[in-house]
């Protein structure tokens, strides 16, 4: 097709043919014949070139952390019998990992290939693919060209953000472990990181009567264990409860914290199992690496929570910890958090406050009434608003908790 320039020189001939006809001047008619001839000559070496392009992407590293960068090679090559004619590329690229870079490549003759590198950077986690490639084939000046897309396409991983943990929570099966998984000497009393609220389905044997005694309800004695390195990462990623939109989104909150306890227990040597959608009954255990793919890819789901947890609540094995990042739950939520935490020796719980998250930002109190339910069934809780820092409200949790043993 014609190029602004190539309708600006045709209408320029046309122009002049007209003068050339009104005034009787012959030169007007040579030079109006010489522009059509130049466009039709334009027109003609584009649309006999080469278009038989294909593109191979190499992208070191394919899988990026978040905030990280990689470079991404494109070689065009040249496979048609033919020249190319003069190639404008533009590649096709989301704007959260790249500008999408435009560059002039000189004509190919056949089999001959041209490399073009540009940085990307992974500014939203997701899997976004790289491709393909528009060609705009023009003649040198840039009268005619004609549009080409390049087969050839990639895919990059940009995994969510990972925030280091402090240390100091016990990971092992048996109640008051040290958080090296060794057991520690518990104190005389009662204390309160032995029992917890009745709920519905415990053995009457393990009601510890003493308690309910003091405290005017039932409650329940944790039994000792084996130690039982596996722990349970549940994240809540219910659209209708999350807020928000791209990085800043509560649902983006939600996963870089699920994914920095999960990397957090597995360098302590559990084993993690993630349950973050509704599925069958068995909870699977994967690497950390694994579980990081997963959720470089996870979308907020229509599944309520109660299909999540069912698994947990149906007396699937949890682990010795429990870990909940959840949005702010109601009284069913709750209900559901302690029934599937019943198991766990350790169960913490991070509250993604998502109206933060949004213009919407009234849910304060409801969520501290939430955490505060939490805490007396034996949760360690803390609240995750837009801006926080996962690490500071993961140190509250170490450092409430060693107030709680020291009382």
């Amino acid at each position: 097709m014609l190029t602004p320039r190539g309708s600006g020189l045709l209408g320029t001939a046309v122009a002049l043919w007209i003068g050339s006809q009104t005034f009787g001047t012959p030169e007007l008619q040579i030079a109006a014949v010489a522009l059509i001839a130049l466009v039709a000559i334009a027109f003609v070496s584009t649309w006999l070139t080469s278009t038989d392009l294909h593109a191979d992407r190499l992208i070191q590293p394919a899988k990026l952390p978040f905030g990280g960068t990689a470079e991404a090679r494109v070689a065009v090559i040249n496979r048609g019998t033919r020249r190319t004619a003069r190639i404008r590329l533009t590649e096709q690229a989301p704007a959260a990992l790249a500008s999408p870079p435009e560059e002039t490549i000189p004509v190919l003759r056949r089999g001959q290939r041209h490399e073009v590198s540009y940085r990307l950077h992974g500014g939203q986690r997701g899997i976004s693919t790289l491709g393909p490639l528009i060609a705009e084939l023009s003649d040198p000046f840039r009268i005619t060209s004609r549009t080409k897309v390049v087969p050839g396409t990639a895919t990059v991983t940009v995994r969510p953000k990972i925030v280091p943990l402090a240390q100091g929570l016990p990971l092992s099966g048996i109640s008051g472990g040290t958080g090296e998984g060794r057991p520690r000497p518990r104190p005389g009393g009662e204390d309160v990181a032995e029992v917890r609220d009745y709920v519905r389905g415990d053995a009457l044997r393990t009601i510890h009567w003493p308690s309910t005694a003091h405290r005017g309800k039932l409650m329940v004695r944790r039994e000792e264990s084996p130690q039982d390195p596996r722990a349970t990462v549940l994240l809540d990623r219910r659209q209708a409860r999350h807020r928000g939109q791209g990085p800043t989104a509560s649902l983006e909150t939600a996963v870089s914290a699920a994914a920095s306890v999960i990397c957090h227990l597995a360098a302590r040597g559990q084993a993690v199992a993630l349950v973050d959608h509704a599925a069958g009954a068995g909870v699977p255990v994967r690497t950390a690496d694994a579980w990081l793919d997963h959720l470089a890819e996870v979308e907020a789901s229509d599944d309520d929570l109660r299909s999540v947890v069912a698994p947990l609540t149906a007396g699937a094995a949890v682990g010795s910890t429990l870990v909940a990042v959840v949005t702010t739950p109601d009284g069913a939520d709750l209900q559901l958090l302690v029934r599937a935490g019943r198991s766990a020796s350790t169960r913490i719980a991070l509250l993604v406050e998502a109206a933060s998250h949004a213009a919407d930002d009234s849910s304060g109190s409801t969520t501290a009434a939430a955490a505060a339910r939490l805490r007396a069934a034996g949760w360690r809780v803390t609240t995750l608003r837009r801006g926080d820092e996962l690490g500071e409200r993961w140190n509250e949790i170490l450092h409430a908790r060693r107030r709680a043993v020291g009382a």
